[in-house]
């Protein structure tokens, strides 16, 4: 199989929440913060911010449904995907991933960042000695290697359906404790 070698500057967009703290209210919009980003998931946000400062707040860029989120520190390389049409507001150590659609599947990418080659190259370019991180630019520069696009979704896919087979299990398992 071919694989082709990419920054991923080349075959993503990038939107950059990192260095800001919003003032955080009791509702309104949903936080997503670096600590709910976990196993592959965003946990249910406990914090928001007003409805009312979601523009200014967010004018770096939209994410949409299906784009790929990675904490940058605090930890570092947690990945999820967004799987919500509805508003969402992004903390701190977040960076939003947008895969250009003609080079890379946005499934494809939320399971390579998983993967230890990935993790590994990330490590290289962190800093850090307290709290290892990264910087946007630095991530921009991992190299991801690609195969062709029909590959990367039949790959995804398969992936995919067995995480959500696990995610529904996981929800029966804790119904039944309830």
């Amino acid at each position: 199989m071919k694989y082709n070698s990419y920054m991923l500057q080349e075959v993503c967009d990038f939107i950059d929440y990192r260095g800001k703290t919003p003032i955080k209210t009791k509702s309104g919009v949903p936080l997503v913060t670096a600590k709910i980003i976990k196993n592959g998931r965003i946990m249910k946000p406990q914090e928001f911010i007003a409805e009312n400062k979601y523009d200014e707040w967010m004018r770096r860029g939209i994410p949409q449904k299906g784009d790929i989120v990675f904490t940058t520190e605090a930890p570092l390389g947690e990945v999820a995907e967004i799987k919500t049409d509805g508003k969402l507001a992004f903390a701190q150590r977040v960076i939003i991933l947008e895969p250009r659609k003609e080079y890379l599947n946005n499934h494809y990418l939320l399971y390579a960042l998983q993967d230890k080659v990935l993790k590994e190259r990330i490590a290289a370019r962190a800093s850090g000695t307290t709290v290892t991180g990264i910087k946007a630019a630095e991530l921009k520069k991992i190299f991801i290697d690609l195969p062709s696009i029909d590959i990367q979704k039949k790959v995804a896919d398969i992936l995919y359906s067995l995480d959500e087979k696990i995610a529904l299990n996981i929800a029966i398992n804790d119904n039944l404790a309830a």
